[in-house]
């Protein structure tokens, strides 16, 4: 509470003297298209966030104000045409913004699609095409879940959502699923909880093409890519890319660094698969390939909220003006080498 109050102050001081707007020109913000970010979208937040983790999760009702506030400073465009404007540095031309959904949740077809059709917003989802069609969840998900069930909360201990963080943070992908098989056997979830999670079919996704939609790949298993060997990088970026090609019948341009997460070579296997542009979720670019690690603003229920719990349009500038994350600094660590073939840089 002590938190969300100081930050709902200092939007509105920054917002009120202009003090945010220096702080994205200093940072060399207005350079960085602006590009939001989802990933989940349900009816009920508060319903919703009992089995989920919170920050993955926004109401389509909240989606809603944030699409209005931004298109009414911004002109809403596809990801095509605002990879084109990535080397306008100079500010030429009218601001436009991009809206992107991670993970091809089943969600996004009920009630995003629905309202972005209806207000005529361009969008894109990024699918981990492993799952597409299936009952299979994200291992995030499965694994947050299993953790959440089977410990009970400690005071001093992580919260499920930091022990999730962390493991997918250290750990390989194979060695997450050896971890949630061992879990799996203590612990037992009912389908009703499950299904909330499953993802797209690719009837689904179909539709969401054939409606404008860019569909984009989010890898073949949505292992993050700075945790694997090269070659299972290599297979990330390719496969994935190739199925959605075979399955939809179009030339797939654009890829989204699971977790954000990106080194020297998960880059340059995105350039080897063909991909024209990729995006992450923190502010640096790759010096030489710019266009594959486009940033992008991560949004939720409560990231642009008042201390009230109520939508802040002085919070939600002051994200996109970047005042907020210059001052946290960036979480990731981007090595331009590996320490060892399995590890993380």
């Amino acid at each position: 509470m002590i938190r969300s109050w100081m930050k709902t102050g200092a939007a509105r001081f920054m917002n009120q003297t202009g003090v945010g707007a220096l702080i994205s020109s200093w940072a060399g913000a207005k350079g960085v298209p602006f590009v939001a970010n989802y990933h989940r979208v349900v009816e009920n937040f508060e319903e919703s966030a009992k089995n989920s983790i919170p920050s993955m999760l926004v109401s389509r009702s909240m989606l809603e104000q944030h699409l209005d506030w931004i298109g009414r400073r911004f002109r809403f465009v596809s990801l095509d045409e605002l990879g084109e404007r990535i080397g306008n540095k100079d500010g030429r031309g009218d601001p436009v913004a991009a809206v992107t959904f991670d993970d091809g949740y089943r969600d996004f077809y009920d009630h995003a699609l629905p309202l972005l059709k209806q207000k005529g917003v361009p969008a894109a989802v990024f699918v981990v095409t492993d799952l597409v069609g299936t009952m299979r969840l994200q291992l995030h998900d499965k694994l947050y879940l299993l953790l959440s069930h089977r410990f009970r909360p400690n005071s001093g201990a992580p919260t499920p959502f930091q022990a999730t963080r962390a493991l997918l943070e250290n750990l390989t992908r194979a060695d997450l699923e050896n971890l949630t098989r061992a879990l799996e056997a203590d612990v037992s979830i009912s389908e009703d909880v499950l299904q909330p999670f499953h993802s797209l079919t690719w009837e689904m996704l179909g539709e969401i093409h054939r409606a404008g939609m860019t569909v984009g790949s989010h890898g073949q298993s949505h292992a993050l890519m700075t945790n694997e060997s090269r070659q299972q990088v290599m297979r990330e970026a390719a496969v994935s890319r190739s199925e959605l090609e075979a399955r939809l019948g179009t030339v797939v341009q654009h890829f989204a660094y699971p977790g954000g997460c990106f080194d020297d070579a998960a880059v340059e296997a995105v350039a080897a698969a063909g991909y024209r542009f990729a995006y992450t979720t923190c502010g640096h670019q790759h010096a030489s390939l710019p266009r594959l690690t486009i940033p992008r603003s991560v949004f939720w229920q409560n990231s642009s909220s008042d201390s009230h719990g109520r939508f802040s349009g002085a919070v939600l500038n002051c994200q996109i003006n970047h005042a907020f994350s210059l001052l946290s600094g960036c979480r990731q660590r981007h090595g331009t080498g590996r320490e060892h073939e399995h590890g993380r840089v």
